[in-house]
């Protein structure tokens, strides 16, 4: 059984990790996106990245724990958040304690997806991880600016692990940092296939989709994709365990 101090490492690790997968993708290089960690013991504030450091130069060091108001809590001294950030992630922490991560930024695939305003369609084995477990905010508040729009947002998907913002773009939660970052590039490449395959596309019955979710829509699942992304994009040893935390804390 972890300590507190453990877990905490663990999930700032995993976010520092997070953030510099999105980056490998060139997700974030304006600005925009955002990953939270909710804290094992103050469990009304999360960790997030501090504003202004390039995703591809996060280092534990960087992150800051933002509290229910918005304000930080701990972190370097002046640092600053993405306003958008505390707005989304804050309701989303509030009213779903299962969760401990959220991750949200716009890609290539998802943003277009997004357009849509729908589901993803059963039209890859990735999109099966999310058979039954997705939420559609339709709400026209682009741009989260208060939290009674991040409020609104949060219920649009109570049960949901990828919540499809209309004309914005995606946002996955899990159980775990690693799961939720596997989610969401789970997520991502299922809206790669919606975009290119098109209306034509064969759509995989719901029995048939169910009974991929079994096992790609499982937690495990999550946690292993985010692995495969440490090792292959971030230069991590092996896909069997965790990262050394000496290989996130500094920059290169």
């Amino acid at each position: 059984m972890s300590t507190m101090t453990e877990e905490r490492g663990r999930r700032q690790r995993e976010l520092v990790d997070g953030y510099r997968i999105f980056a490998s993708y060139g997700w974030g290089d304006d600005g925009s996106g955002h990953i939270s960690a909710r804290d094992p013991e103050h469990l009304d504030s999360f960790w997030l990245l501090r504003y202004g450091v390039a995703f591809s130069r996060a280092t534990t060091s960087d992150l800051v724990r933002v509290g229910g108001d918005g304000t930080m809590v701990e972190g370097a001294p002046g640092s600053m958040i993405n306003p958008a950030a505390h707005f989304i992630h804050t309701p989303i922490h509030e009213v779903r304690p299962e969760v401990v991560a959220v991750a949200h930024t716009h890609t290539g695939y998802g943003t277009p997806f997004a357009a849509l305003a729908r589901q993803l369609r059963m039209t890859s084995q990735e999109a099966c991880a999310f058979a039954g477990r997705q939420g559609v905010f339709l709400g026209e508040e682009l741009d989260i600016t208060d939290l009674d729009a991040g409020h609104r947002l949060a219920t649009a998907g109570l049960s949901a692990r990828l919540l499809v913002l209309a004309n914005h773009g995606l946002l996955t939660v899990g159980g775990s940092v690693a799961e939720t970052i596997g989610w969401f590039v789970l997520a991502e490449r299922a809206a790669e296939v919606e975009i290119k395959a098109g209306d034509h596309a064969r759509v995989i019955s719901s029995t048939g989709a169910a009974a991929v979710a079994i096992t790609l829509g499982d937690p495990s699942n999550g946690v292993a994709v985010f692995r495969w992304l440490c090792a292959s994009r971030l230069g991590a040893s092996n896909v069997d365990g965790e990262r050394n935390s000496s290989e996130v804390i500094e920059r290169p």
